[in-house]
């Protein structure tokens, strides 16, 4: 009797002890990945791949939003990394990144504009054209606003959305124009161009991981930067 009791306090310990672990993030049987929209056309499908053989056993959840709102999420430890634009929003003291790889900004047409012919476009010659953006606290809105302020003019906004799926369509059924980054370039490619910018407009996202420094011990989190490192080093050479 006295064994038994024994035996089930000390499982009862190892179940506390699994559920602590768990809840703070160390070692769980899940793993919410948070990411950019736009990284799902690619990235995201190699980087889950390479996890899922890493730690067949890992189930991913895949939480989608803004780089303001993916932050908000990890310093809530509501996600356990990000997949982010790293631009000065995501310089915080609790966290650590590493960089994936480089983007262009592109100017976004739809197939049958005069723009989608050109080899790069001036800004300047679509100042009188109708935009549209992303909403506030996405990295795309915030990288459009500097090119446009070094165009010198301020667009006019028809409609600002919340994915860029959505922004793709409204451009490919020609509601307006919009600047978008090079990775989205697989969707709708018969129906919406991306022109290079002058050079004297061209922008760069630096596209990283993001992570909590209090978690970067943690075996799933170390997986999933291993295998960043990995697709950082393959879209290097």
């Amino acid at each position: 009797m006295l064994e038994e009791r024994a035996q089930k306090l000390i499982q009862d310990v190892i179940e506390s002890v699994r559920l602590t672990r768990e809840a703070a993030g160390f070692s769980a049987e899940r793993f919410k990945l948070g990411s950019l929209y736009s990284l799902t056309v690619k990235t995201v499908p190699q980087l889950i791949m390479g996890l899922k053989i890493r730690r067949s056993e890992l189930n991913i959840d895949l939480i989608l939003g803004s780089n303001i709102d993916l932050l908000y999420k990890l310093k809530n430890m509501e996600v356990d990394a990000i997949l982010v634009s790293l631009d000065d929003s995501m310089n915080d003291p609790d966290c650590e990144q590493i960089p994936l790889f480089s983007d262009d900004i592109f100017l976004a047409t739809p197939a049958d504009s005069p723009f989608a012919q050109q080899a790069e476009v001036d800004l300047s010659d679509v100042r009188n054209e109708t935009f549209i953006t992303l909403t506030q606290g996405f990295a795309t809105h915030q990288d459009g606003n500097r090119v446009f302020q070094q165009a010198g003019f301020e667009p006019k906004v028809a409609m600002q959305v919340n994915d860029i799926f959505t922004l793709l369509s409204m451009v490919s059924s020609g509601v307006g124009y919009a600047l978008l980054p090079g990775r989205i370039a697989a969707v709708y490619e018969n129906r919406v161009k991306l022109i290079p910018l002058q050079a004297r407009y061209r922008l760069q996202q630096h596209i990283g991981v993001v992570f909590l420094k209090a978690k970067e011990r943690d075996p799933n989190l170390l997986a999933l930067l291993a295998e960043c490192r990995m697709y950082a080093h393959r879209h290097a050479s």
